[in-house]
């Protein structure tokens, strides 16, 4: 180990460093593939909401 080069670390805490495309380009196609998971939880809340409502009306 050296001396720290603050800024290239700062370059890269502002994401310009080195694997920074890799990484958003991960985050987004994981973020794309589990949009299936996240609308599947959305609309079994729904259902769940709408069910306590219809048995709170009865």
């Amino acid at each position: 180990h050296g001396p720290i080069d603050w800024d290239e670390f700062w370059r890269v805490v502002k994401g310009h460093g080195a694997m920074n495309r890799d990484r958003i380009r991960n985050y987004k196609k994981t973020v794309d593939d589990g949009a299936w998971v996240r609308e599947a939880a959305m609309a079994h809340a729904e259902k769940r909401a709408a069910r306590k409502l219809a048995m709170a009306a009865e």
